[in-house]
């Protein structure tokens, strides 16, 4: 659900500083402000419409179960209870509670409010995820289809639209159809919040019409990020040609936090071979950092597929510890680098971490083949303390 509403002045303080911040994406802040007014302001209908915007953005933040006591302030200020109704349905469609949600929704017939931005439509668009969540595809499309009819270009709708088109296989395109093209960049610019796959389907639909449409490539990066590297690689490569570099969704996707880091390693690589990004490395070496053990061989052996040339940032930031050392080794020596892999396992043992090393896990990490070609290495650069240890766990294999 959406927290937007008009601009006229209120006269209300606290609650015109909150829209401004609404209107900047400034949301914490605004959050804040929509409290205030909630709580202190004398208009009964201030109360209301900014208890709704609390709600709206409780739920937009994922914090559904803060929402039913603002949903009782709007009910408490207002003359019906139907845009109370529908914010707490939401709230429960979140929790997935469905049956507490269908309660709600079955008397909500009109939400309008003064400031907040529901409409009958929204009532609409509500039941229809109503009846996704119940495993209804059919009704819940149909009443989609409905919200299209009486309302193409309500941001509501189509963020209906994309999340449909992320699970299901409902064609956008006979919903475009229904938009003017002087407004079909309204519609992408209508969905930073909704599913990305979906999002993806109708930009994608809004493109083939016109290849090269810069307007679309420039919001591109609120959705193209959040998709997978090889998706996200696609949109990077129409950006670029059109100098837009610097946007690049691939890099972004490898600079987020929020996704997984073995995912945001492999989009910097892909950025890398692909476009040759300096920025790349940098990102890359931020992202192995956070890579669990249980993933960093596998890391490591992507990155060295997609761009070779970066399997050194991999190593010099995953071997952080004696056995994540010890890992990358065994994976260089089997992938045939021999010098390399005694280097990681010389620069392993050298880390304080290397004391807590047992045999039990040298042998779980270092195959006998491993331990075996990396005892020749040593043997060959004289190491004799490095080969006499290697020597003395595969002995230990060899007598299990």
């Amino acid at each position: 659900m959406t927290a937007h509403g008009h601009d006229e002045p209120s006269g209300n303080e606290a609650f015109d500083r909150a829209r401004e911040y609404l209107g900047r994406f400034r949301e914490d802040e605004a959050l804040d402000w929509f409290e205030i007014a909630a709580t202190e302001s004398d208009d009964p209908q201030i109360r209301a419409s900014a208890a709704a915007f609390v709600a709206g953005l409780l739920c937009n933040r994922g914090r559904p179960w803060e929402v039913v006591i603002w949903a009782d302030v709007v009910r408490d200020h207002s003359a019906r209870p139907d845009l109370g109704n529908l914010l707490e349905a939401a709230a429960h469609l979140q929790l997935g509670e469905l049956d507490e949600a269908r309660a709600l929704l079955a008397d909500v017939e009109d939400p309008t409010d003064a400031w907040f931005p529901a409409t009958v439509t929204t009532a609409r668009i509500t039941r229809a995820h109503m009846a996704y969540l119940d495993g209804d595809v059919e009704r819940a499309t149909a009443e989609v289809v409905a919200a299209l009819e009486a309302d193409p270009l309500a941001p509501d709708v189509w963020d209906a639209v994309a999340r449909l088109c992320a699970d299901t296989d409902f064609d956008p395109a006979s919903a475009l159809a229904r938009v003017p093209e002087d407004k079909l960049i309204d519609v992408i610019a209508a969905l930073p919040r909704s599913a990305p796959t979906g999002v993806e389907r109708i930009v994608e639909n809004i493109w083939e019409r016109n290849p090269g449409d810069a307007r679309v490539l420039a919001l591109v990066p609120s959705f193209a990020a959040k998709l997978d590297s090889l998706r996200a690689m696609e949109w990077s490569a129409r950006m670029r040609a059109a100098g837009m570099g610097r946007l690049c969704p691939l890099l972004q996707r490898a600079e987020d936090p929020y996704v997984d880091p073995p995912e945001r390693a492999r989009a910097a690589a892909l950025a890398h071979a692909s476009f040759g990004d300096r920025r790349a490395r940098e990102a890359l070496e931020r992202a192995v950092a956070f890579v669990s053990d249980a993933d960093l061989v596998a890391t490591l052996r992507e990155v060295w597929v997609i761009a070779r040339m970066l399997t050194d940032t991999v190593v010099v930031a995953g071997a952080t510890t004696a056995e994540r050392a010890l890992m990358i080794a065994a994976a260089l020596f089997e992938g045939g680098a021999r010098e390399e892999a005694y280097a990681v396992l010389v620069h392993g043992l050298s880390l304080e971490s290397a004391d807590a090393l047992t045999t039990e896990v040298v042998v779980s990490l270092l195959s006998l083949p491993v331990l075996q070609g990396l005892a020749a290495v040593a043997e060959e650069r004289g190491d004799e303390e490095v080969a006499g240890i290697l020597e003395a766990v595969s002995i230990v294999v060899l007598e299990q």
